[in-house]
C-alpha cells in the first residue's frame, strides 16, 4: 500500500499541476480576448473627401469683394493726395 505521506504528496502535486493548468488556459483566454478586440477596434478606411466646387455665386462673390477692396484703396489713396 501506498503511505499516507506519499498519498498526501502526490495529491499536493497534483493540485499544483491543475492550478498551474488553470493559470496557463486562463491566460490564454485573456491574451485570445485582447487580441480580438483589438483586431476588431480598427477603423476602415477613410472614403474620398466630398469637394465643394467653386463656382457661380462663390466666385461672384469673391470677384466682387476684390473689386470692393480695390474701390476703398483707390478712394484712400484719392484722399490722402487731395488736401
Amino acid at each position: 500500500m501506498i503511505s499516507e505521506g506519499a498519498l498526501t504528496f502526490h495529491l499536493s502535486l497534483i493540485k499544483k499541476n491543475i492550478d498551474m493548468k488553470s493559470r496557463v488556459v486562463f491566460t490564454l483566454f485573456t491574451i485570445a480576448v485582447f487580441i480580438t478586440e483589438l483586431a476588431m477596434a480598427q477603423p476602415g478606411l477613410p472614403g474620398a473627401p466630398d469637394q465643394a466646387p467653386i463656382d457661380g455665386g462663390l466666385g461672384l462673390l469673391a470677384a466682387a469683394g476684390g473689386a470692393y477692396a480695390l474701390k476703398k484703396l483707390r478712394d484712400k489713396n484719392k484722399n490722402d493726395i487731395e488736401p
